[in-house]
């Protein structure tokens, strides 16, 4: 089976391709592209297996994967792949049960698809009759540009609208902030808990840190009104700017990009972890703080009076009104919350995370004050390490 890019004729930026059409990656010769093919036909047909034929459309292969820029790394001389292989399962007239249990059926095929491709697999279901009215995301709209339909109706997303990057809302890359400073936030409950890492835990460590960066050159893109999502054009671009600390950030940015395309973990051996962090947190509080300044139009100052439902995080899109927020929140953080913080009830629960987690990785170890714990719902002087925990634990929700 061949995956096949689809004609959906949303695959364009400025009338461009994606940067890797009909490739998985950037630079990987023919033993790496047939192994990451490999990995297709395989998850395709464990797909096909679990999901019924009358509601099944299509499987999805979104992310760097999708859009020819997926990383590699060789070991003992065979290639593998690096990054989490993501997927949209498109589903016809399933009712909501039916879903229910294809959610649990492919998280029980996620599981045991990781252990033979070497990677996270990541499922979600997506139903066709939702297609036309799919929400204006970033998310959306680097999968429109850049995808592979791996098995299903090659044509399956032509429903959706148009969705240029030019027009996308600032607050889309204060969300993409808000989940690249989320993994910051894992890295600093491991190192709260001090001790030697282990390998696998440098890894994803250093791993969560050069996310941050990428995420910082797209909001610096984004905010500069000429945001891309090919890579090789994302670095060009951000040579061109120019802002106090560019050279340095660039210095990090030409790692970060290096890393995602060809990771070696032995870069950072013998690298100062809690330092990189400092370091890596310091930028994506400047850099946050810079971004909303553009969509603000006004500077963040104070990280403490910017966890407060004013100013607005932006979140929740046209669909998100005060009564779905209201219910949202009695769901999510108990029956007494409009009563006891009105005003944030109102709001999407993602602004409260955007509130909270610059607090959160400014202050590492802080009791918590009343602003983050009206944000985040709990009670004065919660540990940080609760704190923490109740931000990851919405966040899984609302990422």
């Amino acid at each position: 089976m061949t995956a096949v890019e689809s004609p959906t004729g949303h695959d364009s930026v400025h009338g461009r391709p994606p940067a890797g059409h009909g490739r998985y990656t950037l630079d990987g010769d023919a033993e790496v592209e047939s192994r990451i093919e490999r990995d297709q036909r395989l998850i395709a047909a464990a797909v096909q297996a679990a999901v019924p034929a009358h509601v099944f459309r299509a499987l999805v292969l979104m992310g760097g994967y999708g859009r020819g820029e997926g990383g590699y790394r060789r070991r003992d001389g065979l290639p593998e792949p690096y990054n989490d292989y993501d997927y949209f399962v498109v589903v016809a007239h399933a009712d909501r049960a039916q879903r229910k249990h294809l959610v649990e059926a492919l998280a029980h095929q996620a599981r045991a698809l990781e252990s033979k491709v070497g990677v996270e697999v990541d499922f979600a279901l997506l139903r066709e009759e939702r297609l036309p009215r799919a929400e204006y995301s970033l998310m959306n709209a680097e999968m429109l540009w850049g995808h592979q339909v791996i098995a299903g109706d090659p044509q399956v997303l032509r429903t959706m609208p148009a969705m240029p990057f030019g027009s996308l809302p600032l607050a889309e890359f204060t969300r993409l902030m808000l989940n690249r400073g989320a993994l910051l936030l894992m890295n600093q409950q491991r190192l709260a808990q001090g001790g030697t890492l282990r390998p696998a835990e440098r890894a994803i460590l250093f791993k969560y840190l050069l996310k941050a960066v990428l995420a910082c050159g797209d909001a610096r893109l984004a905010g500069n009104r000429c945001y891309d999502p090919a890579y090789a054009t994302k670095r060009r671009l951000l040579r061109a700017l120019d802002w106090p600390g560019q050279a340095s950030f660039m210095g990090l940015y030409d790692l970060a990009w290096e890393h995602k395309f060809h990771p070696d973990e032995t870069r950072f051996a013998n690298a100062d972890a809690a330092q990189w962090q400092q370091r890596l947190i310091a930028l994506w509080l400047e850099t946050l703080a810079w971004l909303e300044q553009q969509r603000l139009g006004q500077p963040i100052g104070d990280w403490t009076a910017y966890c407060a439902p004013a100013p607005p995080k932006g979140q929740g899109g046209r669909d998100w009104g005060g009564l779905r927020n209201l219910a949202l929140t009695v769901r999510d953080l108990g029956p007494l919350m409009p009563l006891r913080q009105p005003r944030w009830s109102l709001r999407y629960p993602r602004e409260r995370l955007i509130g909270a987690l610059p607090l959160l990785l400014a202050h590492p170890g802080m009791a918590t004050t009343p602003a983050l714990a009206a944000a985040l719902a709990l009670p004065l002087d919660t540990p940080w390490s609760a704190a923490a925990a109740r931000l990851l634990r919405l966040w899984g929700r609302y990422a």
